[in-house]
């Protein structure tokens, strides 16, 4: 690697996707900068970019990184996202080569291809070959023995499935005949089923961690621990062999104290990968697909805002400094702290169901948007509302959006208005 490679990727410590791709491609050798990012870095410059604009990227990756690119891209939760897999299956470089394609085969779980061809594809074999096809819109890879018929009217879908045939009969004829078999003698949930299960595993091993760990990260920690551990002066738990993925901290702005654990922290990479770890652990705990990048982010800045409430509670308790604080308990604790307040807090929402203060919606717009925000998975506050309980009104119209709880006094304005409304509730 050059010198001037190196330093490119050095520089991309708190970059976000934009500066990653200017970065590649700055460089004098942008493949082998490619090579070093870890695959969920790549795969967030990719979805920045766009798919479709992104196949040079794609092509300089290898295929250990490619194959996590579609762990990341094609699921919907612990379903196939097939919409997914039909824009891989479009990707195409700017001579239309069949190189992409080749390399889609090379790196897709096999058995998700067996899934499509169960879909789409009609299958007739016959002992002996045969001239006449078995319906309109058969065609035979073999002289007759094996006829295929595709089960769409999506003129595109038709051909790159037609072409993706083809190309899996030139290249391997013994592959084809066991892909075009495996309905045959598996269903559907069970071919999802596993190849979500392998999936899974692959991304465990590159830092995001599975459902029974993601609900340890999760575990409530209170305040009277915390505060136990800070003077007991206990160790933190480190968490080692993550690598850090940047985007995922510094594309999502950033809370006041959390922004000075950043710049003052004495091991800021020791910092990012348990960010990263952290930030996996509620992609997973919450449910979010990580190709709702959007989703992604918006969870970062719920997080960094969990995080700053604990390191403002704790400060205020201990008169401890931020980096005091964080070099006892680590993010993961503070994390956890943050969690749990606000889980209380949703609770305490949740104890007021939203049908029954319909009335409110329309009397007190305010007032119900603060409880809908409380009342979500993972808490935040309406755009509108102040840490003070004041309204920042727009053309006198409360404004859309929320925005992640982030102070000790935005959570203690949001709990007195849940009173209010839990007052106005038993008065009607």
């Amino acid at each position: 690697m050059s010198q001037a490679d190196s330093k490119a990727v050095a520089h991309f410590r708190g970059h976000t996707c934009r500066d990653l791709y200017k970065a590649i491609f700055d460089a004098e050798s942008p493949e082998q900068v490619v090579r070093q990012l870890p695959a969920q870095s790549l795969y967030m410059v990719v979805k920045s970019a766009g798919l479709q604009s992104s196949s040079d990227i794609i092509m300089m990756a290898s295929l250990e990184q490619s194959r996590l690119l579609m762990d990341f891209d094609l699921w919907t939760g612990d379903i196939l996202n097939e919409e997914a897999v039909w824009e891989w299956l479009s990707l195409t470089d700017e001579t239309e080569s069949l190189e992409l394609l080749q390399r889609f085969m090379k790196i897709v779980d096999l058995k998700l291809l067996a899934l499509l061809i169960g879909r789409y594809v009609e299958v007739k074999v016959f002992e002996e070959p045969t001239e006449q096809p078995p319906g309109p819109g058969f065609h035979t890879p073999d002289k007759g023995f094996t006829w295929i018929g595709i089960k769409t009217e999506d003129a595109n879908k038709h051909f790159l499935l037609a072409r993706l045939l083809a190309l899996i009969f030139e290249s391997s004829a013994e592959l084809f005949y066991q892909l075009i078999s495996i309905m045959g003698v598996a269903t559907v949930s069970m071919l999802e089923e596993e190849s979500y299960q392998e999936r899974m595993k692959r991304l465990a091993a590159e830092g995001v961690p599975e459902p029974e760990v993601a609900a340890a990260i999760h575990a409530p920690y209170s305040l009277v621990e915390a505060k136990g551990e800070l003077s007991d002066g206990a160790g933190k738990v480190v968490v080692q062999d993550i690598r850090c993925v940047e985007p995922l901290i510094y594309e999502a702005r950033a809370t006041k104290l959390f922004a000075d654990l950043i710049r003052d922290c004495s091991d800021r990479e020791e910092l990012e990968m348990e960010f990263t770890y952290i930030l996996n652990g509620a992609v997973v705990r919450w449910g979010i697909d990580f190709s709702n990048q959007e989703s992604v982010f918006d969870l970062a800045e719920r997080i960094k805002g969990a995080i700053n409430l604990a390191l403002e509670r704790l400060i205020v308790a201990t008169s401890l400094s931020v980096k005091g604080v964080h070099g006892t308990l680590g993010l993961g604790k503070l994390y956890r702290l943050g969690i749990t307040e606000l889980m209380a807090l949703r609770t305490k929402a949740r104890k007021m169901p939203l049908d029954g203060v319909g009335g409110l919606k329309d009397s007190d717009p305010g007032l119900f948007g603060a409880l809908a925000c409380a009342r979500e998975a993972f808490p935040v506050m309406p755009l509108y509302l102040n840490d003070d309980g004041s309204l920042d009104q727009q053309e006198g119209s409360l404004a859309a959006g929320h925005r992640p709880f982030a102070t000790v006094r935005g959570v203690e304005t949001v709990g007195v208005l849940l009173d209010r409304v839990r007052e106005i509730t038993r008065k009607s």
